[in-house]
Parts: structure tokens; sequence; C-alpha cells
């Protein structure tokens, strides 16, 4: 009997191909769709895991006060960790990270590799997120100042399958570091993954003590460091994180001026892709938005399946009346679309894992992640067995029920009629796809415009046409004659140096004085970078008051604030005022007017600019032709200077745009699954319109026998669903303004929802879905009517 069945169900799909493949191909997509969702799910969910001991770690985040509000960072200083080990009950472990540019390449014998993330570590960092030791041990990862541990994949680069315990390898041709250990390379998908980890006690020990910071354990006033703790069992981390605020008003000098109810807040380490540091939603959005996009796409591919198969059925009511006179009963009706049911859904779901696999490297490059298909990954199943539980059961049960009910001898003479009446649902179902698809649409559309109001907004500098490369070592001191080269080619505007990218000023500082500082207020933090004279004019910045650097050595003791930073210090007429940026005493020679130095996500923070000609970072901008020229003879000062290093030069336009890539993905992502919605969605109407017009042959014979046209016809078959198409927009439209204005609140700067998106949205869905319509309908319209009257 079941072989019957299934032999069957093979032929019901042989002779009817295109049926068949739509089916098969909307059901293959949705899976295809959900199941990649859910890889990405997982791995944003699985973010920071460490065999369980996430649950009780959590990072560090500093409470600053800025002109009345609160910003939360993600750095603090050093001493907390050190104060958390020695006086909080109930921390087992602190640890401090360290950023580490310090060098370009290492070198073993005569082979040179560039630097792979570096980072100053605390000894317990391998023992709190569980470093697996293949050589050396946690006990004693450092033996001293001159240690390093590498991970698995860089040991055996620099190495081959030798042992790299003990091996000497040197950082920029100069400083000797012995490696002390090796590590399994830590997941990719984690916060703390690098590859060549220093002690920190290299920091401790090079310390350059000031009047008020003497050691990296006292300097409350630099957030230098990320800070993680890990807590014993059952600790509460808000009494931790009441207790590091008492902490750091006994300590402080400047906790007086930084008022603010606690200094710190404990985050969980699995929650920092998800959360920003304040606790507010990120990441999580996302997911959650994916997470949606992923069912309604499933169920709108499963609806369709249904719509399609009921068709088919009904289409298929002469052969049902003819199985029952001969004899069929309900239940092998029934179990007769039970396995043409599954049969669909077993090649939908070998088509789909055949794309999976095939789109996968594909939809990594676009998440930038390296995510791996395991079919042996339970929550696979679970989503492939309850997409077919759901289809085989509403594509089977519901025909079954309605084919076995009526009179088989009715259904030879052509009496039957399923009335319209009875689709309402079905209705339902088609609006409720086109809902998703326009809210996809305007969705993508929103992201669209605000990525690209971020690229083309002013963000009060001059960013085109200009590259950046990093100087060290000897090219540094004869940073003069590099420039003097540079300026002398006819392709070159100009040639300037800073010690930050303009589009990331990322360094910060607290130790700050003023004229006419408020006792109260020791300092505040701020951004610091240093600039030659040529900066500003080059880089088209514009000066509120007061004047440039010169390139006189007075300029090593005059400072640059922008506005933010004037207002937040409360100075008026603040040219020629008193200002110390880490105990060197100026004097206030300029404002600058506020630019974006972050990502426009974030508010503009008050900036320092001190003078420095032999800063690090050297900025050429072309004249937008042969920029090629310019590149090569860069290329050649570097190698005259820094032979065996690798020349890297980043273009400011790519730098800034990197700050975007988040975004970019999920815009990439909201495309095409916009695209895909619209498809499915679009077969699902398909399937009604077909439906339609199966049930309504007669009426179009008749029509047509009276003198009906093809057009009248055709707009008679259409205007119905044309009409679920609006209800679809009139309700998509309002729930998608309130998602993509709750999306634009991370954005400082951001785009207006201008009603044009809704309008253009409504008309290109219109278009499609009456396309998709008229496909149908016209076909039926131009059937010849005897036959259609003949067949009914």
């Amino acid at each position: 009997m079941i072989k019957n069945y299934i032999k069957t169900a093979w032929r019901n799909i042989r002779n009817n191909v295109f049926y068949s493949s739509i089916n098969i191909i909307g059901l293959a997509v949705g899976l295809t769709v959900g199941l990649l969702i859910l890889l990405w799910i997982q791995s944003e969910m699985s973010y920071n895991h460490f065999d369980g001991a996430e649950q009780n770690i959590y990072k560090v985040n500093s409470n600053i006060e800025m002109n009345g509000e609160v910003q939360v960072w993600p750095s603090t200083p050093g001493p907390v960790a050190a104060y958390a080990k020695k006086e909080v009950p109930g921390v087992k472990r602190a640890v401090r990270v360290g950023a580490s540019w310090h060098y370009s390449v290492f070198s073993y014998k005569d082979d040179v590799f560039e630097a792979d993330r570096m980072a100053f570590v605390d000894p317990e960092f391998f023992d709190m997120f569980h470093a697996d030791f293949l050589e050396g041990t946690a006990k004693q990862p450092f033996i001293d100042d001159q240690s390093i541990i590498l991970t698995e994949s860089v040991a055996r680069k620099y190495f081959g399958d030798e042992s790299a315990l003990g091996k000497t390898i040197q950082g920029d041709f100069q400083d000797k570091y012995t490696v002390s250990g090796v590590v399994k390379d830590l997941s990719a998908n984690n916060s703390v993954d690098f590859a060549m980890l220093f002690p920190i006690s290299i920091i401790a020990h090079s310390w350059y003590p000031s009047s008020y910071w003497e050691s990296i354990d006292t300097d409350w006033g630099n957030f230098n460091y990320r800070t993680y703790l890990q807590l014993n069992p059952n600790t509460s981390y808000v009494e931790v994180r009441d207790q590091l605020s008492v902490i750091n008003a006994q300590n402080d000098r400047n906790a007086n001026a930084n008022n603010v109810e606690r200094a710190y807040e404990l985050q969980q380490i699995d929650q920092m892709n998800l959360y920003h540091a304040d606790g507010s939603a990120s990441g999580i959005q996302t997911v959650r938005i994916f997470i949606i996009i992923a069912v309604l796409i499933l169920l709108i591919a499963s609806i369709n399946y249904v719509n399609l198969s009921t068709a088919r059925a009904i289409a298929r009511a002469k052969e049902v009346s003819m199985r029952k006179i001969i004899g069929a009963q309900k239940n092998q009706l029934f179990f007769q679309f039970i396995f043409e049911s599954l049969l669909f859904i077993i090649l939908a779901i070998i088509i789909s894992f055949g794309l999976i696999f095939l789109l996968l490297p594909t939809f990594n490059s676009i998440i930038g992640k390296e995510l791996h298909f395991n079919l042996s990954d339970l929550s696979v199943w679970k989503i492939v067995l309850s997409v077919a539980l759901f289809t085989t059961l509403a594509s089977s049960v519901y025909p079954a029920i309605l084919l076995s009910s009526f009179k088989p001898l009715e259904a030879i003479k052509g009496k039957l009629s399923f009335g319209l009446g009875n689709n309402i649902f079905r209705h339902i179902l088609v609006t409720v796809q086109f809902v998703f698809s326009v809210a996809l649409i305007i969705g993508t559309v929103i992201i669209s415009q605000q990525l690209d109001f971020l690229h083309t907004k002013d963000p009060g500098y001059d960013r085109s046409q200009t590259f950046t490369f990093n100087v060290q070592g000897e090219m540094q001191e004869h940073m003069n004659t590099v420039k003097s080269e540079l300026n002398k080619l006819s392709e070159v505007e100009g040639v300037t140096v800073a010690s930050r990218q303009l589009y990331n000023v990322n360094g910060t500082t607290g130790d700050t004085d003023w004229e006419g500082r408020d006792p109260d207020n020791h300092g505040f933090v701020v951004k610091e970078m240093s600039i030659d004279e040529n900066f500003i004019p080059m880089m088209q910045m514009e000066m509120a008051t007061g004047s440039n650097f010169t390139g006189s050595k007075a300029d090593s003791t005059h400072y640059i604030l922008n506005e933010t930073a004037i207002r937040l210090i409360g100075l008026k007429n603040p040219i020629g005022k008193r200002f110390a940026l880490h105990e060197v005493e100026g004097t206030i020679i300029g404002v600058i007017k506020d630019f974006n130095m972050q990502s426009m996500k974030l508010a503009i923070e008050p900036l320092v600019i001190s003078y420095n000609p032999s800063a690090s970072i050297v900025y050429v901008k072309t004249k937008g032709k042969d920029a090629k020229k310019v590149i090569e003879t860069a290329t050649a000062l570097w190698n005259q200077y820094n032979s065996g290093f690798p020349f890297k030069y980043t273009f400011m336009d790519e730098g800034y745009n990197a700050l975007y890539t988040s975004e970019q993905r999920t815009a990439k992502l909201f495309n095409i699954f916009c695209i895909l919605a619209v498809f499915v969605a679009c077969l699902g109407l398909f399937g009604l319109a077909t439906y339609t017009a199966k049930v309504r042959t007669k009426e179009i014979g008749v029509r047509k026998v009276v003198g009906a046209s093809v057009l009248q016809i055709t707009g008679l078959l259409s205007v119905g669903f044309l009409k679920l198409v609006i209800i679809a927009i009139l309700i998509a439209s309002p729930i998608a303004y309130w998602a993509m204005n709750y999306w634009l609140q991370d954005f400082t700067y951001r785009i207006s929802i201008e009603w044009s998106v809704f309008a253009i949205t409504s008309i290109v869905t219109l278009l499609i879905a009456l396309i998709t319509v008229s496909s149908q309908a016209i076909k039926a319209a131009i059937a010849n009517p005897v036959d259609s009257l003949r067949d009914e």
C-alpha cells in the first residue's frame, strides 16, 4: 500500500512539473533562508562563550559625566582591576587587556611576518578565558617582560612543526621576546580573539610617573584598558559594582568632578555584542528582527505550499471521485495526500541543504563570519521538522477533508461548486505575506538612504583623494625629508601629519587643567591628538576663533580646542587662556569648529589638539589623478628608511566607510531577504490566482460567450487581489515607519523618513502584484470558452 502511495505521489509530481516545481522551489527557498538566519543567530547568541564560565565573567564599563550627561565608556583606568582583586569580596579574577600597536613585524631567523592581533594582558587572562595550553603552562604564562605567548596558528606559521617553546623572535628587528607558551586558537567569535600576547608588566615597568599618577595601579585618569572580572558563583554583580564605585571615590582625585551616581557598570561578557555598555539594546535588535524575518519567510513559504497544493487538489476532484467510486476510503485518500506532501517536502529539504552548502561562502562574506552548516546540529532539524509537520498537515489534511466530503457523482457531472466565501482565511494569509514584504521593502529603502546620508554628509573635513600611512623608526626621524619629497610631486596637493586617524580619534585622557577651573572640577576627559601646522588647512577644517599653529617652536606649548571642549569647561574668551595637558602648561591659541571624529552614531566629544610636526601618521592628499604614482613614491621612501617593513596605506574614504560595516552588512541582508520575501509572496499570490481561475472556469466561459473582453475578465480576476495588496500596504506602512524610526534612534545624525518612500514602495508592490496576477488571469481570459464550459 505504501509503495502504491509513493508511486502515485511521484506520478503526480511528474504529470504536473510546473506546479510541482513552484511548490518545491518555494519551500526550498524558505528553508534555506530560515536555516541561514538560524546559523547567524546561533553565532550571535554564542558570542563570548567560554565553556560556561561566561556566566560569571563581567566587563567593567565606566560612567563619565560630560556637561550634565552621563556617557558609558567601554574602557577603564588601570587601577580598577588591581583594587577589585585586592579589596572586593567575591572577585575571583581580575584581568586588564591593553591594546598593542608597538610592532609592525616579527622576525625569526631569516623569515619576517606581519604582527597579528597583539595585546597586553594580566597573567590570569588565560585562566579566566579557558585558554588551552599546548606548550607552557597557565600557572606561569610569562617568565619575564621579554616573554610572549602565541596562538597555535601563529606558532605554526613561524616555526612549522617545530616546538615554539623557548624560541626567540624579534619585534621590528630590535626587541627580543622568548616564546613562553602556545595556546590553541581562541574562537574568533569573542572579544578577546588575540594572536600574540605580552605581559602587562611591560607597561607597568616602563611607566613614566607624573606628580599625581605614580604607577599603572594608581593612574585613575587614563581609560586605556578593557577590564574583566570573574566573580565567584552566587556573588552579586550589583554589590561588586557598588564597591568599585566606593573605591573610585576614595582614590580618584577626579571623582568629585565626575558627578555620577556610580562610577562603573558591570556587563555580562556574553551580552557585549547584544547590548551597549549602558545596557541599552544594540545587536539584540538585529537578532530579533532576523528571527522575525526567518519565521515569516518560513511561514510564507509554507502558506504558499498550502495554497498551491489546495488549488491542485481542487483540480483533481474528478480523479478523487473515481477513486471513491471504485472503493477508496477516506483514510486512503488522507494518506495519499500525506505521502504526496512528504515527497514534496523531502525534495525541498534536499534542495535546501544543497543551496546552503553552495551559498554559505557568499553568505559568510556578507556577514563577516565563518559559519559552518552541520547536519548533526539538533536545532537545524527542529526547524526542518517544524516546517515539514506544518506543511504536511496543512496541505494534506485540508484537501483530504474537502475532497472526501463531496459526492463523487456530482463531481463527475461537473456540479461541484467550491465557493470563494470559504476563502477568507486564504485571503488573510496572502495579505499577511504582503504586509511583511512591503515592510521589508520600506526598511531596505530607509537603511540605504541612511547609509548614503552618512557617506555624503560633511563631517567637518575633506577626506577625498587622501591616503594615510603610519611611520616609524628611521622614517619618523626624517619626517621633513619625507614631506618634502612627496610635496615635489605634481600629483600631490598637500602632505601633513597627525597622531590619530581623523575619522576615528580614540585617544582619551583626564589629565587636564585650565585657567579659571572650578576647584571642585579636578579635570575632564577629552579626546586628544597632535598635528602639524599644515593639517587644518589641508583637511579644509574651519577655525571658530583664534589661529592655527604656525610651525614655530612656541607651538610646543600651544593648544587648539574644539567648540565642544570650550563649552564643557565653560571658558569665556578662551584665546590666550592657560591650559595644561599631561602637566604640560600651555596657552589656548585657537578654537576649531566641531567636526565628527568618530562614527556619526556618536555625539561630538571634547577634543584637545597639540602640536607635533613628527606625528606618526602621514596624510597625503592627491589631485585625483595618477594616485598610483604617488603611492609608488611613498612606497620607495618607505623602503628607503624602513627596509624590511611592509608598507600599508589606507584611503580615508575606505576607513570612514569601515565605521559602518555592521550597518552595511545589515543593509545587504535586508536587500537579499527583501527580494526573497517578495519572490516567495508572489508565489503565494500566484497560487491563489490559480485557485480562483480554476473554481471560476465556468463563469469565465459564460462571460466570454456573452461578449466579455479579455481586459474585462482580466480585471475581474485581478481586482480582488490588488485590494489585498492595498490593504497590506496600509497595514505595513505604519509598522515599517515605527520600526525604522526606532532603528534610526541609534544615530546622532539621521535622515527624516519621507512620505515618498511609502509612495514609491506602494507603486512598486502593486506593479509586482499586478504582473503576478495578470499572468494567470490573462491565461484564463484567453482560453476557449467552449473548452471551459465542456470541462466544467
